[in-house]
């Protein structure tokens, strides 16, 4: 979906980019922005899509993150 230029896809995998790069220690930028991946999915993929299974593991992945950072 991020390959095909779907402005909300695009969001989630720049966030994702970010969250494997923490969680591999690999060096890099603060965050960018809020992680609001979980909310993007949920209204994208779950509301007005047919995809709760990926929503759900958006919201997973953004959980975890959060946890390990220090954000709850």
């Amino acid at each position: 979906m991020a390959a095909q230029a779907f402005a909300p896809a695009v969001s989630i995998e720049r966030q994702l980019l970010w969250c494997r790069h923490f969680v591999l220690g690999v060096p890099q930028e603060d965050p960018p922005g809020p992680l609001s991946m979980g909310l993007i999915a949920v209204r994208e993929f779950d509301m007005y899509g047919d995809r709760p299974e990926l929503a759900a593991l958006v919201n997973e992945v953004q959980r975890l993150v959060q946890a390990k950072i220090g954000l709850r």
